[in-house]
């Protein structure tokens, strides 16, 4: 009979990073981060690619564009979103 403790299996998250774009090049996005390391990504072939809130396309994104990447939880390199430019406007509630 064993004593150690059941094993706790690892929750895995989406991984999200801020940053701007350096290049795009086919399906390869380098960005840089707040901290000025650069981070290259393959945009998955179904990934969800916004500018200002609207669906765009990754070939679309420009050198400097402020960026918002989501990776894949199983693998830091692979981009499942991309969010660039300002976010959507909340949309208002007038009574």
């Amino acid at each position: 009979m064993s004593t150690s403790p059941a094993k706790t299996p690892e929750k895995k998250h989406e991984g999200k990073h801020e940053g701007k774009v350096v290049a795009m090049s086919g399906d390869k996005l380098t960005t840089t981060c707040a901290q000025g390391k650069e981070h290259c990504h393959t945009v998955a072939k179904d990934a969800k690619v916004t500018c200002d809130g609207h669906p765009s396309k990754a070939a679309d994104l420009k050198a400097g564009t402020p960026v918002r990447v989501t990776t894949h939880k199983d693998d830091k390199s692979i981009a499942t979103a991309i969010d660039s430019g300002k976010p959507a406007p909340a949309a208002s509630h007038k009574a």
